[in-house]
């Protein structure tokens, strides 16, 4: 159906879905005061997850959070300097994928890690590698639980956010759904925490310059992304024929809440 066309909600591309990506930031997964997972909250998205799988969708996760767990495993201050980051990434991972685990295991779904980097997917053969592991874990029921490769990934050489991560992986999967959960219930015409005036837009059919201009930033102090890199990550899905669900995931059953009519904002894929 042309992007013109289609403006289905939130709750009917989630029907209507085959393989969905979900994408979790930091400020979601962690209790930021105590660096520890939110368990109830993890839970309760585990169950939303295995109800797609019930209904026959295939499903992919693109995390955040590796450095969030890995500074204070290590005692350490949120740092800029890249052996730093990769030092917390690398101690926080183990954390990361066990809060997956133990979120996920209940439901009796296989959990399989799987780190990438830009090169992983730009190189022709890389990519058809990632390309081929992915499908083969869908293939065999799990559940690719994917993260950037931070504890090597060079500055030069880094996505820098998962927003424009999921994408990629979107594209790597042939998904035909997005959905990037963070603390935002879309895209405002301002930001609502500013202005109380602004207008929140439920249906985008294509990304314009003046929609980018929209765009604010993170102010979580967790994740490294904001509405500019959603924005950016709606648009490349898009273009591989891929519709994005940009809403909030604070509350528990983010899934669910979509498909009972929360508000977001929804980015129709382009045209074929």
């Amino acid at each position: 159906m042309a992007a013109e066309t289609d403006r289905r909600g939130a709750a009917a591309l989630i029907g209507a879905a085959h393989t969905v990506v979900v994408k979790v930031g930091s400020s979601l997964l962690i209790d930021r005061d105590r660096g520890r997972p939110r368990t109830a909250w993890l839970h309760a998205l585990a169950e939303d997850l295995a109800k797609l799988r019930e209904d026959g969708k295939r499903v992919v996760i693109v995390t955040s959070g590796a450095m969030a767990f890995g500074w204070p495993r290590l005692g350490m201050a949120r740092s800029d300097i890249v052996t730093e980051r990769q030092a917390a990434a690398a101690a926080g991972q183990t954390l990361l994928m066990g809060a997956w685990e133990n979120a996920l295991g209940p439901h009796d779904i296989v959990a399989a890690q799987l780190l990438l980097s830009i090169g992983d997917i730009e190189a022709e053969r890389r990519g058809a590698n990632a390309h081929g592991t992915l499908e083969t874990l869908l293939a065999r029921g799990a559940v690719p639980v994917i993260n950037e490769n931070d504890s090597v990934a060079t500055e030069e050489l880094r996505f820098g956010d998962n927003d424009r991560l999921s994408a990629s992986v979107a594209q790597l999967a042939g998904a035909d759904l997005l959905i990037l959960l963070s603390d935002v219930e879309g895209l405002f015409s301002a930001d609502p925490s500013a202005d109380p005036d602004a207008e929140h837009l439920p249906f985008l059919a294509a990304i314009t310059p003046e929609i980018e201009a929209m765009a604010g930033v993170s102010t979580s102090g967790m994740g490294t992304g904001g509405m500019a890199t959603k924005i950016a990550a709606a648009r490349f899905a898009a273009g591989h024929s891929c519709a994005t669900i940009i809403a909030s995931g604070q509350a528990a059953h983010p899934i669910e809440r979509l498909r009972g009519g929360a508000r977001a904002t929804v980015v129709a894929a382009a045209k074929a």
